[in-house]
Protein backbone atom coordinates (compact mmCIF):
# COMPACT_ATOMS: atom_id res chain seq x y z
CA UNK A 1 0.00 0.00 0.00
CA UNK A 2 1.10 3.26 -0.75
CA UNK A 3 2.06 6.08 1.56
CA UNK A 4 -0.68 8.70 2.19
CA UNK A 5 0.63 12.10 0.90
CA UNK A 6 -2.65 14.13 0.79
CA UNK A 7 -1.21 15.61 3.98
CA UNK A 8 1.23 17.38 2.17
CA UNK A 9 -0.56 18.55 -0.38
CA UNK A 10 -3.25 20.53 2.00
CA UNK A 11 -0.01 22.33 3.85
CA UNK A 12 1.19 23.46 0.58
CA UNK A 13 -2.46 24.97 -0.54
CA UNK A 14 -2.52 27.11 2.65
CA UNK A 15 0.56 28.77 0.96
CA UNK A 16 0.54 28.28 -2.89
CA UNK A 17 -2.44 28.38 -5.02
CA UNK A 18 -1.54 25.82 -7.30
CA UNK A 19 -0.18 21.63 -6.19
CA UNK A 20 0.38 20.02 -9.29
CA UNK A 21 0.59 15.81 -8.96
CA UNK A 22 2.84 14.72 -12.17
CA UNK A 23 0.70 12.76 -14.43
CA UNK A 24 -2.10 13.20 -12.61
CA UNK A 25 -3.19 16.89 -12.42
CA UNK A 26 -3.64 19.97 -10.16
CA UNK A 27 -4.96 21.18 -7.15
CA UNK A 28 -5.50 25.26 -7.42
CA UNK A 29 -6.67 27.48 -5.06
CA UNK A 30 -9.19 30.66 -6.47
CA UNK A 31 -9.53 33.60 -4.23
CA UNK A 32 -13.35 34.54 -3.59
CA UNK A 33 -14.30 37.95 -1.68
CA UNK A 34 -16.63 38.18 1.27
CA UNK A 35 -20.36 37.73 0.43
CA UNK A 36 -23.62 38.62 2.07
CA UNK A 37 -27.32 36.85 1.35
CA UNK A 38 -29.63 39.44 2.37
CA UNK A 39 -32.54 36.91 1.92
CA UNK A 40 -31.06 34.16 3.78
CA UNK A 41 -29.57 36.08 6.17
CA UNK A 42 -26.05 34.61 5.45
CA UNK A 43 -22.83 36.18 6.31
CA UNK A 44 -19.34 34.74 4.81
CA UNK A 45 -15.80 35.61 5.51
CA UNK A 46 -13.43 35.41 2.15
CA UNK A 47 -12.05 32.26 1.45
CA UNK A 48 -9.81 30.44 -0.89
CA UNK A 49 -11.73 27.28 -2.56
CA UNK A 50 -10.04 24.17 -4.36
CA UNK A 51 -10.56 22.93 -7.65
CA UNK A 52 -9.11 20.39 -10.24
CA UNK A 53 -7.49 20.46 -13.19
CA UNK A 54 -6.25 17.31 -15.17
CA UNK A 55 -4.29 18.92 -17.53
CA UNK A 56 -2.52 20.48 -15.59
CA UNK A 57 0.23 17.12 -15.27
CA UNK A 58 3.63 18.78 -15.46
CA UNK A 59 6.39 18.42 -13.06
CA UNK A 60 7.01 21.97 -11.01
CA UNK A 61 9.08 20.19 -8.49
CA UNK A 62 7.28 22.07 -5.43
CA UNK A 63 5.30 18.84 -4.31
CA UNK A 64 7.83 16.52 -4.60
CA UNK A 65 10.67 18.89 -3.02
CA UNK A 66 7.94 19.61 -0.15
CA UNK A 67 8.14 15.50 0.72
CA UNK A 68 11.83 14.76 0.23
CA UNK A 69 12.46 18.02 2.44
CA UNK A 70 9.61 16.59 5.26
CA UNK A 71 10.76 12.79 4.94
CA UNK A 72 14.41 13.82 4.79
CA UNK A 73 14.80 11.30 2.07
CA UNK A 74 16.52 12.15 -2.07
CA UNK A 75 14.64 13.72 -4.88
CA UNK A 76 14.00 10.30 -6.74
CA UNK A 77 12.77 8.57 -3.33
CA UNK A 78 10.26 11.63 -2.72
CA UNK A 79 9.25 11.17 -6.80
CA UNK A 80 9.05 7.08 -6.76
CA UNK A 81 6.55 8.07 -3.58
CA UNK A 82 4.21 10.34 -5.23
CA UNK A 83 4.33 8.20 -8.25
CA UNK A 84 3.01 5.15 -6.20
CA UNK A 85 0.15 7.38 -4.19
CA UNK A 86 -1.21 9.00 -7.44
CA UNK A 87 -1.29 5.70 -9.10
CA UNK A 88 -3.26 3.98 -6.54
CA UNK A 89 -5.25 6.54 -6.25
CA UNK A 90 -5.83 7.09 -10.20
CA UNK A 91 -6.87 2.41 -10.00
CA UNK A 92 -9.47 3.54 -6.87
CA UNK A 93 -11.43 6.49 -8.90
CA UNK A 94 -10.69 3.77 -11.97
CA UNK A 95 -13.16 0.51 -10.08
CA UNK A 96 -16.09 3.69 -10.53
CA UNK A 97 -16.11 4.15 -7.03
CA UNK A 98 -16.11 7.55 -5.23
CA UNK A 99 -12.42 8.38 -3.59
CA UNK A 100 -12.76 10.70 -0.84
CA UNK A 101 -9.80 12.65 0.82
CA UNK A 102 -10.44 14.33 3.51
CA UNK A 103 -10.54 18.32 3.66
CA UNK A 104 -10.04 18.22 0.27
CA UNK A 105 -12.65 16.67 -2.19
CA UNK A 106 -14.01 13.52 -4.01
CA UNK A 107 -12.88 11.97 -6.72
CA UNK A 108 -15.41 9.69 -9.03
CA UNK A 109 -16.33 9.31 -12.96
CA UNK A 110 -18.82 10.86 -15.23
CA UNK A 111 -20.96 9.42 -17.81
CA UNK A 112 -17.74 9.78 -19.74
CA UNK A 113 -15.65 7.94 -17.68
CA UNK A 114 -13.87 11.22 -17.47
CA UNK A 115 -12.49 11.88 -13.60
CA UNK A 116 -14.27 14.56 -11.98
CA UNK A 117 -13.51 16.32 -8.43
CA UNK A 118 -15.89 17.47 -5.94
CA UNK A 119 -14.24 20.00 -3.63
CA UNK A 120 -14.60 19.96 -0.01
CA UNK A 121 -16.11 23.81 0.90
CA UNK A 122 -16.03 23.08 4.58
CA UNK A 123 -12.50 24.41 4.93
CA UNK A 124 -11.37 27.63 3.85
CA UNK A 125 -7.52 27.43 2.49
CA UNK A 126 -7.18 31.46 2.78
CA UNK A 127 -4.74 32.16 5.87
CA UNK A 128 -5.72 35.85 6.69
CA UNK A 129 -9.46 34.25 7.64
CA UNK A 130 -8.36 31.89 9.93
CA UNK A 131 -11.56 31.53 12.59
CA UNK A 132 -13.81 33.36 10.42
CA UNK A 133 -16.47 31.13 9.83
CA UNK A 134 -20.38 32.06 7.83
CA UNK A 135 -22.85 33.18 10.23
CA UNK A 136 -26.66 33.59 10.29
CA UNK A 137 -28.35 36.48 11.39
CA UNK A 138 -32.03 36.16 11.83
CA UNK A 139 -34.49 39.34 11.58
CA UNK A 140 -35.62 40.57 15.02
CA UNK A 141 -39.41 39.42 15.14
CA UNK A 142 -42.09 39.98 18.12
CA UNK A 143 -40.23 43.66 18.95
CA UNK A 144 -42.63 46.73 18.71
CA UNK A 145 -41.14 49.74 20.07
CA UNK A 146 -44.34 51.79 20.27
CA UNK A 147 -45.25 49.68 23.40
CA UNK A 148 -41.49 50.07 24.66
CA UNK A 149 -41.85 53.79 24.21
CA UNK A 150 -45.72 53.60 26.14
CA UNK A 151 -44.86 51.57 28.73
CA UNK A 152 -45.06 53.01 32.46
CA UNK A 153 -42.23 52.75 34.28
CA UNK A 154 -42.11 52.93 38.31
CA UNK A 155 -40.96 56.20 39.52
CA UNK A 156 -39.01 56.52 42.56
CA UNK A 157 -40.45 57.92 45.49
CA UNK A 158 -38.86 61.30 46.64
CA UNK A 159 -38.07 60.96 50.30
CA UNK A 160 -38.71 63.96 52.39
CA UNK A 161 -36.08 65.02 54.75
CA UNK A 162 -37.02 64.89 58.36
CA UNK A 163 -36.46 67.96 61.15
CA UNK A 164 -33.34 65.82 62.93
CA UNK A 165 -31.69 66.32 59.40
CA UNK A 166 -32.43 69.89 58.70
CA UNK A 167 -31.36 71.00 62.19
CA UNK A 168 -28.20 69.09 61.50
CA UNK A 169 -27.62 70.72 58.13
CA UNK A 170 -28.23 74.26 60.33
CA UNK A 171 -26.07 73.44 62.88
CA UNK A 172 -22.78 72.76 59.78
CA UNK A 173 -24.02 75.90 57.69
CA UNK A 174 -24.94 78.50 60.18
CA UNK A 175 -21.64 78.61 62.15
CA UNK A 176 -19.43 78.61 58.71
CA UNK A 177 -21.45 81.87 57.16
CA UNK A 178 -21.20 83.74 60.43
CA UNK A 179 -17.13 83.19 60.26
CA UNK A 180 -17.69 84.13 56.90
CA UNK A 181 -19.13 87.50 56.93
CA UNK A 182 -16.61 88.13 60.23
CA UNK A 183 -13.97 87.84 58.23
CA UNK A 184 -12.72 91.70 56.12
CA UNK A 185 -12.52 91.13 52.76
CA UNK A 186 -8.80 91.68 51.17
CA UNK A 187 -8.25 92.40 47.67
CA UNK A 188 -4.83 90.90 48.17
CA UNK A 189 -6.14 87.62 48.80
CA UNK A 190 -7.76 87.23 45.54
CA UNK A 191 -4.60 88.80 43.55
CA UNK A 192 -2.22 85.95 41.77
CA UNK A 193 0.96 86.71 42.26
CA UNK A 194 1.91 85.10 39.32
CA UNK A 195 3.30 86.95 36.58
CA UNK A 196 1.79 85.81 33.02
CA UNK A 197 3.69 85.04 30.03
CA UNK A 198 3.23 83.63 26.58
CA UNK A 199 4.98 79.76 25.67
CA UNK A 200 4.99 81.08 21.91
CA UNK A 201 8.75 81.77 21.21
CA UNK A 202 7.14 83.42 18.13
CA UNK A 203 4.89 85.63 19.46
CA UNK A 204 7.91 88.78 20.59
CA UNK A 205 9.32 88.14 17.12
CA UNK A 206 5.57 89.15 15.35
CA UNK A 207 5.23 92.12 17.39
CA UNK A 208 8.65 93.80 16.59
CA UNK A 209 7.74 92.81 12.81
CA UNK A 210 4.10 94.61 13.52
CA UNK A 211 5.71 97.81 14.98
CA UNK A 212 8.73 97.99 12.12
CA UNK A 213 5.96 97.72 9.55
CA UNK A 214 3.66 100.61 11.12
CA UNK A 215 6.73 102.49 11.26
CA UNK A 216 7.77 101.59 7.58
CA UNK A 217 3.93 103.14 6.31
CA UNK A 218 4.37 106.33 8.49
CA UNK A 219 7.71 106.92 7.14
CA UNK A 220 6.53 105.94 2.71
CA UNK A 221 3.50 108.19 3.78
CA UNK A 222 4.70 111.86 5.85
CA UNK A 223 6.86 112.83 3.04
CA UNK A 224 4.42 112.68 0.61
CA UNK A 225 2.11 115.26 2.75
CA UNK A 226 5.24 117.57 3.53
CA UNK A 227 5.61 118.69 -0.31
CA UNK A 228 2.11 119.44 -0.24
CA UNK A 229 1.19 120.71 2.58
CA UNK A 230 1.51 124.76 3.68
CA UNK A 231 3.08 125.30 6.97
CA UNK A 232 0.51 127.76 9.19
CA UNK A 233 0.74 130.80 10.50
CA UNK A 234 1.26 130.81 14.60
CA UNK A 235 -1.80 132.17 15.03
CA UNK A 236 -3.92 129.36 12.54
CA UNK A 237 -2.16 126.60 14.19
CA UNK A 238 -3.16 127.70 17.69
CA UNK A 239 -7.00 128.39 16.35
CA UNK A 240 -7.46 124.50 14.67
CA UNK A 241 -5.28 122.67 17.38
CA UNK A 242 -5.15 124.14 20.76
CA UNK A 243 -2.33 121.09 21.86
CA UNK A 244 -0.52 121.60 18.39
CA UNK A 245 2.92 123.06 19.75
CA UNK A 246 5.28 121.65 16.98
CA UNK A 247 4.22 123.03 12.75
CA UNK A 248 6.05 120.66 11.68
CA UNK A 249 3.73 117.50 12.78
CA UNK A 250 0.16 117.29 11.16
CA UNK A 251 -2.68 115.41 13.12
CA UNK A 252 -3.98 114.53 9.72
CA UNK A 253 -1.33 112.59 7.98
CA UNK A 254 -0.55 110.64 11.20
CA UNK A 255 -4.30 109.78 11.11
CA UNK A 256 -4.49 108.95 6.72
CA UNK A 257 -0.81 106.86 7.25
CA UNK A 258 -2.01 104.59 9.85
CA UNK A 259 -4.49 102.76 8.09
CA UNK A 260 -2.13 102.14 4.92
CA UNK A 261 0.31 100.76 7.25
CA UNK A 262 -2.13 98.71 9.08
CA UNK A 263 -3.16 97.18 5.22
CA UNK A 264 -0.12 96.68 4.48
CA UNK A 265 0.86 94.33 7.53
CA UNK A 266 -2.21 92.71 6.47
CA UNK A 267 -0.98 91.67 3.56
CA UNK A 268 1.94 90.01 4.54
CA UNK A 269 -0.43 87.63 7.03
CA UNK A 270 0.30 83.87 4.64
CA UNK A 271 -2.34 82.00 3.65
CA UNK A 272 -2.63 78.49 5.19
CA UNK A 273 -1.56 75.49 3.35
CA UNK A 274 -4.06 72.94 3.00
CA UNK A 275 -2.71 68.97 3.08
CA UNK A 276 -3.20 67.31 0.12
CA UNK A 277 -4.38 63.26 0.60
CA UNK A 278 -2.12 60.81 -2.46
CA UNK A 279 -4.47 57.50 -2.50
CA UNK A 280 -2.76 54.60 -4.22
CA UNK A 281 -4.39 52.60 -7.11
CA UNK A 282 -4.21 49.63 -9.16
CA UNK A 283 -5.20 49.33 -12.73
CA UNK A 284 -6.48 45.81 -13.82
CA UNK A 285 -7.07 44.35 -17.03
CA UNK A 286 -10.75 43.22 -17.14
CA UNK A 287 -10.92 40.30 -19.99
CA UNK A 288 -14.50 39.84 -18.55
CA UNK A 289 -17.29 39.80 -15.45
CA UNK A 290 -19.28 37.02 -14.98
CA UNK A 291 -22.02 35.96 -12.83
CA UNK A 292 -21.68 32.79 -12.22
CA UNK A 293 -18.08 31.40 -10.31
CA UNK A 294 -17.65 28.17 -12.89
CA UNK A 295 -17.35 30.80 -15.85
CA UNK A 296 -15.02 32.92 -13.90
CA UNK A 297 -12.75 29.61 -13.19
CA UNK A 298 -12.64 28.27 -16.40
CA UNK A 299 -11.57 31.81 -17.82
CA UNK A 300 -8.37 31.59 -14.89
CA UNK A 301 -7.52 28.69 -15.65
CA UNK A 302 -7.50 30.01 -19.46
CA UNK A 303 -5.81 33.29 -18.43
CA UNK A 304 -3.01 30.95 -16.75
CA UNK A 305 -2.43 28.64 -19.06
CA UNK A 306 -1.31 31.74 -21.28
CA UNK A 307 0.84 32.81 -18.56
CA UNK A 308 -1.23 35.73 -17.37
CA UNK A 309 -1.57 36.41 -13.27
CA UNK A 310 -5.56 36.17 -13.28
CA UNK A 311 -7.04 37.52 -10.21
CA UNK A 312 -10.93 38.00 -9.57
CA UNK A 313 -12.78 41.43 -8.40
CA UNK A 314 -16.06 41.92 -7.13
CA UNK A 315 -18.48 43.96 -9.06
CA UNK A 316 -21.98 45.30 -9.43
CA UNK A 317 -24.90 43.16 -8.58
CA UNK A 318 -22.51 40.66 -7.54
CA UNK A 319 -20.53 39.69 -11.09
CA UNK A 320 -17.04 38.82 -10.59
CA UNK A 321 -14.36 40.42 -12.87
CA UNK A 322 -11.27 38.46 -14.01
CA UNK A 323 -8.13 40.43 -14.48
CA UNK A 324 -5.53 39.11 -16.53
CA UNK A 325 -3.10 41.43 -14.88
CA UNK A 326 -2.58 44.38 -12.45
CA UNK A 327 -0.38 47.21 -12.77
CA UNK A 328 0.67 50.48 -10.85
CA UNK A 329 -0.11 53.43 -13.11
CA UNK A 330 -2.06 53.56 -15.88
CA UNK A 331 0.29 54.08 -18.74
CA UNK A 332 1.50 50.49 -17.88
CA UNK A 333 -1.85 49.25 -17.94
CA UNK A 334 -2.42 50.75 -21.66
CA UNK A 335 0.28 49.07 -22.95
CA UNK A 336 -0.03 46.13 -21.34
CA UNK A 337 -3.56 46.41 -22.58
CA UNK A 338 -2.72 46.66 -26.21
CA UNK A 339 -0.73 43.41 -26.46
CA UNK A 340 -4.01 41.52 -24.35
CA UNK A 341 -6.67 42.77 -26.99
CA UNK A 342 -6.11 41.15 -29.64
CA UNK A 343 -6.81 37.70 -28.22
CA UNK A 344 -8.94 39.38 -26.13
CA UNK A 345 -11.47 41.80 -27.88
CA UNK A 346 -13.43 43.20 -25.47
CA UNK A 347 -10.56 43.47 -22.74
CA UNK A 348 -10.64 47.02 -20.72
CA UNK A 349 -8.94 48.96 -17.97
CA UNK A 350 -10.64 49.64 -14.48
CA UNK A 351 -9.70 51.63 -11.71
CA UNK A 352 -9.26 50.06 -8.28
CA UNK A 353 -7.69 51.17 -4.88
Amino acid sequence: MARDISGYIKELLFRHDCVIIPGFGAFIGNYFPARADRKEGLFQPPSRKITFNRHLTGNDGLLIGHISSVLGTGYGEARDILSDWSGELRRKIMTGNPVSIDHLGIFSLNYEGVIVFEPDLTVNYLLSSYGLSAYHRHPVTGFDVRKKALEKRPEPSVSQPTVRSLLTRAAVIIPVLVALALVPFNDRIFKSHIEESTLNPLARAELEFNREQIDAGREAVTPAAEETREVPSQGEAEAGDPFSTDPEISPATDRQAAPAAMQQVSRTVSQPSTAVVVEEYRYMIIIGSFQGEDNALVMMDKLRRRGFDPEVAGGPDGFLRVSAQSFATLDEAKAGLSKVIKDFPGAWVFKSR
